[in-house]
């Protein structure tokens, strides 16, 4: 008579957990079977064609290292168990954990259930700053998407690859997946928030490279999908991607609105990451403005900075003390960007590498005004080729303009820029 424990293991539910867990560990079915049994008695296991006795079950246990209970399919599978803990801990190096352990256990394990697990995971690697891991799981996602095959899955994951390989300088290929994904959402019919997410990807790609028609283009019609039936936190990063738009254009009276419009519509106790977040782009924008706002760009890296003291991983405090950094040297107080710069003597790896190259040309520029020019210049020149070069066209506009002000500050000049 079969015991309890055996009752409780149902095929084909336990050949499937056997067969997961033997995969994770990287062993063969020959391996495993070892001499207790032979492996095609292990196939018919895991084929669910054969139950398992006590004496197999105790033996599985001991070479695999698990208790009964992770055969069981009660309380649902691997993933299924670890996408519910996951929902209550946040995205926390423990959910990271968590999510790994089960997708390396779970390796075959339901399509949907592992595009779900790669997306939390996703945002765990970004919350933690952690670039290459981030995309690495983000290819997987867009695979496993077009596995499952549902329009919107498709157009989401392909929209996270697109911002990720942008933030890496990857433009041409960023623009394709962004280009994909608002392709998908439109012919698909997909909702509102779809087609805002596609077009902010493909809007900051187009002006980063300088392709500033159609980032306009973009911004406008994006802007027109912009509802009360829009969650706030979309409403807030659309509204800072048409700012972004607008400084690129000049326009700094129309992007200031923009960007205070954005700022005032969220509130600090809603999405304090993204409140923080918001005054730390706005601060940056101000700064990119011509002649750069050095008064409004204060007043939101204060608040920024102090959100960041409480609630910021390392990403974020690195990216106060850059703006910090520039904040100083454009208003003339360059021992202090100095003292603020060399906070950061090795690059973080947690910049992205927009803000590690504003790193490195604040470095440069520090050592132009305090008198090494000759290498900072090479330098800040090889650097604005290197970013035309690979069609950022902007960050090299940006680069060239840096030069151009530490020279004029390097003379004596009181450099462009508002006094705050």
């Amino acid at each position: 008579m079969p015991s309890r424990s055996s009752r409780l293991l149902e095929q084909p539910l336990f050949g499937r957990r056997l067969r997961a867990l033997r995969t994770a560990r990287g062993m063969s079915q020959a391996r495993l079977a070892g001499t207790e049994f032979s492996a095609a008695y292990l196939s018919r296991l895991e084929s669910g064609e054969r139950p398992p006795t006590e004496r197999v079950l105790s033996y599985l246990c001991t070479r695999l290292d698990v208790s009964p209970a992770a055969f069981r399919g009660s309380a649902g599978s691997p993933l299924a168990r670890a996408l519910a803990t996951a929902s209550t801990v946040g995205e926390s190096p423990r959910m990271t954990t968590i999510l790994e352990d089960a997708l390396q256990e779970e390796a075959e394990g339901d399509a949907a259930l592992r595009w779900q697990a790669h997306w939390l995971l996703v945002k765990c690697y970004r919350a933690q700053g952690m670039a290459a891991r981030e995309l690495e799981v983000l290819r997987e996602l867009v695979r496993l998407s077009d596995d499952i095959d549902l329009p919107d899955l498709r157009a989401r994951s392909r929209i996270r690859l697109a911002r990720a390989l942008r933030a890496t300088g990857e433009l041409g290929t960023a623009r394709r997946h962004a280009a994909e994904a608002l392709a998908m959402a439109e012919e698909q019919g997909l909702t509102h928030h779809d087609l805002v997410e596609a077009l902010m990807a493909l809007v900051s790609i187009d002006a980063e490279a300088g392709r500033l028609v159609e980032a306009r283009a973009g911004v406008d019609r994006m802007l027109g999908f912009l509802s009360t039936d829009v969650p706030v936190r979309l409403r807030v990063e659309a509204l800072w991607t048409a700012a972004t738009v607008h400084v690129r254009q000049g326009l700094k009276e129309a992007a200031g609105e923009l960007l205070e419009q954005a700022l005032g519509i969220l509130a600090s106790n809603e999405d304090p990451v993204l409140w923080m977040r918001l005054r730390l782009a706005a601060a940056s924008l101000y700064l990119q403005m011509e002649p750069r706002d050095t008064t409004r760009a204060a007043v939101r890296l204060e608040e920024a900075g102090a959100a960041a003291a409480l609630i910021g991983m390392p990403l974020h405090q690195h990216e106060v003390l850059i703006l910090r950094s520039q904040l100083a040297f454009y208003r003339g107080e360059h021992a202090e960007a100095r003292l603020l710069v060399d906070q950061l003597r090795d690059r973080p790896e947690e910049l992205s590498m927009r803000d590690g190259l504003r790193l490195e040309v604040l470095r440069n520029q520090l050592a132009i005004v305090e008198g090494d020019r000759a290498a900072a210049v090479s330098n800040m020149e090889r650097m604005a080729k290197k970013a035309q070069e690979s069609s950022n066209v902007e960050l090299s506009a940006e680069v060239w303009r840096a030069l151009a002000e530490a020279l004029t500050a390097a003379v004596g000049s009181v450099p462009s820029g508002e006094r705050g």
